[in-house]
């Protein structure tokens, strides 16, 4: 069965300009696709998506949409450039989120692009980190958007 939150974001990023040189227009693009995603999956359920879900107050991080059925966060970086960097830090606030809270989240699935995210993902070090968090109690995947 498809999350129907990957889908959203695969719907939301199939409308992302392809091949503009301009960095300003494709940071607008990206953040015009990543707050589609967030619409839609809000539309989804309202009562059991939380969108910006704010990790700790001192710290000024917010993950991008938590499940509360299902204890799932999910992150959404629209470009594969620099996929890996945020990869680990979208990691570092499910722990800290968890060291928080009595209701802890049991998954973490990280969205981003293919061409340019999966080479650094579907890498060793990444796999053998996810391994690691799988024996802490911790099960993290990694799901890819693409053109159509």
């Amino acid at each position: 069965m498809e999350d129907p939150v990957v889908a959203a974001a695969q719907l939301a990023f199939s409308v992302r300009i392809k091949n503009s040189s301009d960095v300003s227009e494709n940071t607008k693009n990206a953040q015009a696709i990543a707050k589609g995603w967030r619409r839609a999956v809000h539309e989804l359920d309202p009562d059991r998506f939380h969108i910006e879900a704010l990790v700790d107050p001192e710290l000024d991080q917010k993950i991008d949409v938590v499940d509360r059925e299902t204890s799932c966060a999910y992150e959404f970086k629209v470009s594969g450039k620099n996929a890996a960097s945020e990869f680990y830090k979208d990691v570092v606030k499910v722990i800290i989120w968890n060291k928080g809270r009595k209701k802890k989240l049991s998954s973490l699935v990280f969205i981003t692009e293919e061409k340019y995210g999966r080479p650094y993902l579907d890498a060793p070090m990444p796999k053998a980190y996810i391994k690691h968090l799988a024996h802490e109690g911790l099960t993290v995947s990694v799901a890819y958007v693409r053109h159509e």
